[in-house]
C-alpha cells in the first residue's frame, strides 16, 4: 500500500510536530513557524514501506508525528535486522540529504503512522540559516552510530535468551509504561511487537523467539494481556543479558 497525502494540514499541527523534535529547540519562534510552514504531512498504513535501501538520494527528511517507525537493514538473504523503533518527536532520512547518497536503510510504519516531510532544500535552508542545528544534529547522529555499534557487537556473542531479553529492553525503555498491579510493578508494552519483529530486532528467527518467549511465560517473567504484553519480572528479564 501506498502512502496518502493528507491535504492542507493545519498550521498548529505541524508546529506542534515540530515543537516535540529536540534537534529543532535551538530555533527561534519565528524561525520554528517558518519551518513549519514548509512541513508536508503524510499518513502510512501499519506495514508499509516509507524508504527503501538504496532509494536514490533526494528524497525528504522524516518526523514521526503519530505512531511508530521500523529502521531496518536488509540482508542479501532476504533477512531483516532492526536498528531503532521511532516513536513520536524522533526524526530519519537526514544522512542522505546531507551527502547525497542512498539512502542507507529501509524505513516502514510499524503500526498506522502519520509523518511530517521536510524537502532537501528547505532541509539545507535550516542549516545555513541556523548554524546551531549543525551541531545538534551532528550529536544525534553520533549519538545514534554508538548505539548501533554497542547493538552490532552485542549480537555477536550473545546467546539466544540474551537476544530477545536484549530486544525486549529495548522495547520496554522506548515504549513501556510501568505501572503497580496485582501487588508489584509491571512493565506494559502497548500493542505487543510480532513475534516475527523481535525476530528481526534479536537477529535470530521467529521460531526462537516463538520458543523463548513461551518459557518465559511459563516461567511468570511476562505475560500477553490482550493486544499488549506485560512484563511481570522486569529484573528476571534483565538477568538474561548475562
Amino acid at each position: 500500500m501506498t502512502a496518502t497525502t493528507v491535504s492542507a494540514p493545519a498550521a498548529d499541527r505541524r508546529l506542534a510536530a515540530l515543537e516535540t523534535v529536540d534537534l529543532f529547540s535551538v530555533l527561534s519562534e519565528e524561525e520554528s513557524r517558518r519551518l513549519a510552514a514548509a512541513l508536508l504531512e503524510r499518513s502510512y498504513p501499519a506495514g508499509s514501506p516509507i524508504v527503501h535501501a538504496d532509494d536514490p538520494s533526494g528524497g525528504p527528511f522524516f518526523i514521526v508525528a503519530e505512531g511508530e517507525v521500523a529502521v531496518v537493514l536488509e540482508t542479501g538473504e532476504g533477512k531483516e535486522s532492526v536498528l531503532a523503533t521511532l516513536q513520536p518527536g524522533e526524526f530519519f532520512g537526514e544522512m542522505s540529504l546531507i551527502d547525497e547518497s542512498p539512502r542507507a536503510a529501509t524505513a516502514r510504519a510499524v503500526r498506522p503512522s502519520r509523518l511530517m516531510l521536510l524537502r532537501r532544500e528547505d532541509f539545507r535552508r535550516v542549516m545555513a540559516d541556523c548554524p546551531r542545528i549543525c551541531l545538534a544534529l551532528l550529536i544525534e547522529m553520533n549519538r545514534r552510530l554508538r548505539q548501533s555499534n554497542r547493538r552490532v557487537a552485542g549480537l555477536s556473542y550473545r546467546s539466544m535468551r540474551s537476544r530477545v531479553a536484549g530486544a525486549l529492553l529495548t522495547l520496554m525503555d522506548e515504549k513501556g509504561l510501568r505501572r503497580m498491579d496485582e501487588g508489584g510493578m509491571r512493565v506494559v508494552i502497548r500493542e505487543r511487537p510480532t513475534q516475527k519483529y523481535l525476530a528481526e530486532m534479536a537477529g535470530t528467527t521467529r521460531e526462537s523467539v516463538s520458543r523463548t518467549l513461551a518459557a518465559w511465560e511459563r516461567e511468570g517473567l511476562l505475560k500477553p494481556k490482550g493486544r499488549d504484553l506485560v512484563i511481570l519480572q522486569e529484573e528476571a528479564i534483565r538477568s538474561q543479558l548475562g
